[in-house]
């Protein structure tokens, strides 16, 4: 899986160089003269206006050989680190390019080079830096076939992971989860416990295998093994005199061992890191790799940076007490040092549930921010889980406070960007991997959602599965059209490439055509427009149209001030090939009047009515399928057991035949589960267990489509782990957030649509209410096909609608508005066509084509359109990331720059996350290293949420310990105020006490 800290190696121009700590505040402190590798003293520097605290200077000018760091909060470690490759270049006079500094993100890594280039020159470029995850991937470039990797070979980002577990129809929404068992597994040989995990690996790693490409995992594994091969390991401990090491407690054994290797001979490792700060074992750390280190290299010597320069003497003491009860790694005590003060006490609060805890947050935050001018970024609510965040954006944003859940700083996660790089994995790879990637960034999320909903199980592949989907609908209809773009365009892509020799010129080219899901503006002004089939004198137009399409007759259209001329192009962009205009209605056709449209105009009715026409063929897909709901012992799809199960069949859109059961589960329901549902223990005592109840559902469903609503995130997986099997499933939350805004809650949608929803958190009445709302939804579905059908054929509505003569009402007052750019547009030969049409007529009263330009609005308007911008003047964020790392690819030939290219995207995913500015930050507790605010508010200190899951007996010591150094790690990114919450009942469910509060002696109190 993706590691929290894989950068691209060496990507040192893109990143903007911040200090941890402002430094010109230090203290001078004298300094010992250092001495070179011969014995001579030589004379000390420091970068100009930051000098070193007296346990830095002795870190900076340790001597030549192995050495731990121990770097406590706030206590200026990346300034050590680089300060330490200053005085190696400067004072022991060493060859920069025999340096080598692993850092944990790609940030890191431009830090160091980026300061170093500032205060000693460009040479500074040649020490090596960068990720782990890029060195390995590098060395494997040059040996990875004495491993099993040939050349050219792939690596898999987690979106890459994703799409490949789908393939092995693993369901995506646990599949994170997933990802991290396999990597436990391989970096910590952690046994596998769910059921089918091995099985799953052993198909993930065969996928893998068989189209050569390597996971982040699998690149420090092999590079683990290439490093025991004689013939290789000497040559490339060869080329370095000195490795330095940052974040070392975030090393995993693997990675310990490449370290190891590549210093065995010189024996210079210069490692820095805290053990108290080593959080994410789910990536395979762990903090046994500073004692691995100091037995293998004999470590003389251990130098503490003592000096935390962030957080106020209360709050580090605090801080220091919680962690002191983890057992100790070395026998010293450790002793961390601050002489900052502050007005503000570390306090605890407690309230009984969360909406008491948000509202005092809410009210807190705003207070401290008008009372004290705190600017909103200064400010952060930490937490562990992701449900907390989202429940905390909702009720800020609900109450007008500027807020933003934590984002990653990834490079591929603009979207034009992302856009590119899919298109050119497309262009680089014959891998049909990442045609679906592709496919998922340019259609809507309903759309791909639906499709993979029904390829499910079988061997067909997402866009095989689209274009089904395409071919059984009218080929007009919106979605077919978005299907059919984007499949053309992924076919299109392998020749592109072909076309270039540059890849600038290719990405400049990519970024000519539009980018991502691109809704027509049919479909962003959807709500405005009204339905075709609600007009009568639409319908009736319609029908007309479609009897003398079958019979194969002529369309006959009255003359109106040449409207029917744009008239006559609109029919023909619909598919209708005899069209006549003349003076006389010729024998055998269909005659449209002006009068057929009293209401709304000819224009817009005879465009409706061709939209209608054009969708009246497509049948609903869902017509015929089964609803399917359970209820549930409580909220854990991990743990949760059902305890009521009901399904209903749908045939030809009526509820035909039902069945439901209570359920009885192995353990008790949880007392937030029965208030929802409203089931009892005793109630389910004596019902048929799961295994009895399940072959009575499984026969019931048989082959239909199974519907659920929320069911990808709870039902599903839910089922799946407790029968074994997998249903052909679809889920209509999805769809219900494309066509609304609102809640997509079952209750609200069926408020919506006027749906009565019987007694609600009962499953029976639950299905039969989801099915009304699935109808519901799909005949909605079908409204906005009808409205949004026809896009291509606005430039000769808009010219209509130009020369219309009379008034217009709202609707197609916006339609002409909408329209104007199509039919000015370089794009479109409606102008032209009308002109041909109107001498064709030879009627010189006709408008003329200038005419109808200042009718749209202009010449100068028109020019503005058709005006070609470049892909800087389109997205110059998105073209100014990607021109600075296509900068330093080099000329070279193309396919070499595309792997470059590709592979610095692919080890660039997740590389930390930034503060942000002006708004209050909601960050998870693992994504705060590296940041530091002046308020801090570590939301949720209970048992509940810091140890691991809930509920689960025993606690294993060592997810203690680490939860420990969680809550560590975010109580020491405060500066100045430090508030702590706890709550008896979260979501509905006890919160288990507060033992790490306890633990530092801190009584929550009811402010």
């Amino acid at each position: 899986m993706s590691a929290p800290g894989t950068g691209a190696y060496c990507d040192l121009t893109t990143v903007n160089a911040t200090l941890d700590t402002d430094w010109n505040s230090m203290p001078a402190t004298p300094m010992h003269p250092p001495t070179s590798r011969s014995g001579t003293t030589l004379p000390t520097t420091t970068a100009p206006g930051r000098v070193p605290s007296p346990s830095q200077r002795a870190a900076i000018e340790a001597p030549a050989e192995p050495m731990l760091v121990l770097a406590g909060p706030g206590a200026g470690k990346t300034f050590c680190l680089i300060e330490r490759i200053r005085f190696l270049l400067e004072r022991l006079e060493m060859d920069p390019a025999r340096i080598c500094a692993f850092t944990f993100t790609n940030k890191a890594a431009g830090e160091i080079a980026d300061r170093l280039a500032r205060t000693i020159g460009d040479g500074a470029f040649a020490v090596k830096t960068g990720t782990i995850h890029a060195f390995c991937a590098e060395l494997l470039r040059e040996f990875g076939s004495r491993v099993g990797l040939e050349r050219g070979f792939g690596i898999a980002d987690e979106s890459y992971q994703h799409t490949v577990l789908r393939r092995l129809g693993q369901y995506s929404r646990w599949n994170g989860l997933l990802l991290k068992r396999f990597s436990e597994h391989r970096l910590r040989s952690v046994p596998f416990e769910h059921r089918n995990d091995a099985a799953v690996f052993e198909k993930y790693e065969r996928f893998l295998q068989d189209r050569n490409v390597a996971d982040f995992d699998m690149l420090v594994i092999k590079t683990a093994e290439l490093l025991t091969d004689p013939q290789v390991i000497d040559r490339v401990r060869a080329r370095w005199d000195c490795v330095l090491v940052d974040e070392f407690q975030d090393l995993n054994p693997l990675q310990y061992q490449v370290i190891r290797e590549l210093g065995r001979v010189h024996r210079h490792i210069f490692a820095v890191g805290d053990e108290e700060q080593s959080i994410y074992s789910w990536a395979g750390a762990d903090p046994k790799v500073f004692l691995a280190y100091s037995n293998d290299f004999a470590v003389r010597e251990r130098i503490t940076l003592r000096e935390n320069r962030r957080c106020t003497r209360d709050i580090l003491a605090l801080a220091r007490r919680l962690v002191e009860h983890n057992p100790r790694m070395f026998d010293d005590v450790k002793v961390l040092e601050s002489d900052r003060d502050s007005a503000f006490s570390v306090v605890a609060h407690t309230f009984p549930n969360d909406d008491a805890e948000l509202a005092w947050l809410i009210e807190d935050v705003r207070r401290d921010h008008a009372e004290h001018d705190i600017d909103w970024g200064d400010v952060a609510l930490l937490y562990r889980s992701h449900a907390i965040g989202n429940a905390i954006e909702a009720r800020l944003l609900a109450e007008g406070l500027p807020c933003r859940l934590a984002h990653g700083r990834a490079f591929a996660e603009d979207p034009v960007v992302a856009y590119v790089i899919a298109a050119l994995q497309v262009v680089s790879a014959e891998d049909d991997v990442h045609d679906d990637t592709f496919l998922e960034l340019v259609l809507p999320g309903s759309l791909v959602d639906e499709a993979r909903a029904k390829a499910q199980g079988s061997q067909r592949t997402l866009r095989d599965e689209l274009q089904k989907q395409a071919c059984a609908l009218p080929r007009e209809h919106a979605d077919a059209r978005r299907i059919r773009r984007a499949c053309y365009t992924l076919d299109n892509l392998p020749a592109l490439g072909r076309q270039h020799t540059s890849l600038t010129g290719l990405v400049e080219e990519l970024l000519s055509h539009r980018v991502g899901d691109h809704g027509t503006t049919l479909e962003q002004h959807a709500d405005a427009l009204t339905d075709p089939i609600s007009h009568a004198e639409v319908v009736q137009l319609a029908r007309r149209l479609g009897a003398a399409r079958d019979a194969g007759q002529a369309i006959w259209i009255e003359r109106r001030r040449g409207v029917e001329i744009a008239l006559k192009g609109m029919l023909a962009a619909a598919g209708f090939r005899r069209v006549a205009l003349d003076a006389t209605l010729p024998d055998g056709a269909e005659p449209i009047l002006f009068d057929d449209a009293p209401v709304l105009g000819l224009p817009l009715a005879l465009f409706k009515a061709l939209q209608l026409s054009a969708c009246m063929r497509s049948a609903s897909a869902f017509q015929d399928f089964t609803v399917l709901d359970i209820e549930t012992t409580g909220r854990d799809v991990d743990r949760a057991e059902v305890v009521e199960i009901a399904v209903v069949r749908v045939r030809d859109r009526v509820i035909v035949e039902e069945y439901s059961t209570l359920v009885r589960p192995n353990g008790r329901i949880e007392p937030g589960a029965a208030r929802t549902h409203g089931i009892s223990d005793a109630e389910v005592a004596s019902s048929p267990v799961f295994d009895e109840v399940w072959p009575h559902v499984r026969q019931f469903c048989g082959t239909d489509v199974v519907v659920a609503h929320n069911g990808h995130h709870f039902d599903f997986p839910i089922l799946r782990r407790m029968s074994g099997e997998t249903l052909c499933t679809y889920d209509t939350l999805p769809l219900a957030r494309s066509l609304h805004s609102g809640s997509a809650t079952l209750v609200d949608l069926a408020r919506r649509f006027g749906i009565d929803t019987g007694h609600s958190h009962r499953a029976l009445d639950d299905t039969r209410a989801l099915a009304k709302v699935c109808l519901a939804l799909h005949t909605l579905k079908e409204s906005v096909a009808r409205k949004t059908a026809l896009s291509h054929a606005l430039d000769f509505l808009g010219v209509a609608l130009a020369l219309w003569p009379d008034e217009l009402d709202d609707e197609g007052t916006l339609l002409r508005e909408l329209c104007r750019p199509f039919a000015l547009g370089r794009f479109t030969s409606c102008l032209e066509y009308y002109e041909r049409e109107r001498a064709a007529q030879g009627d010189e009263t006709l408008p003329t084509a200038h005419d109808l330009i200042v009718w749209l609005g202009g010449a100068a308007l028109m020019e503005r359109i058709r005006a070609q911008k470049s892909a800087d003047e389109r997205y110059p964020a998105a073209m100014g990331r990607l021109r600075a790392l296509l900068e330093q690819l080099g000329d070279g030939p193309l396919e070499d720059q595309l792997s470059a290219l590709l592979e610095r995207v692919a080890l660039s995913r997740v590389d930390g996350t930034e503060r942000e500015r002006g708004r209050v930050n909601l960050l998870t507790l693992h994504s705060t290293k590296g940041l530091e605010f002046s308020r801090v508010y570590v939301v949720g200190v209970e048992d509940a949420q810091l140890p691991g899951r809930p509920g689960r007996q025993p606690i294993a010591q060592e997810l203690v310990e680490e939860a420990r150094r969680l809550l560590y790690v975010g109580m020491t990114r405060a500066k100045d105020r430090l508030v702590m919450t706890h709550v008896e009942e979260r979501g509905g469910r006890p919160s288990q006490g507060h033992r790490f509060l306890d633990e530092m002696g801190l009584t929550a109190t009811c402010p």
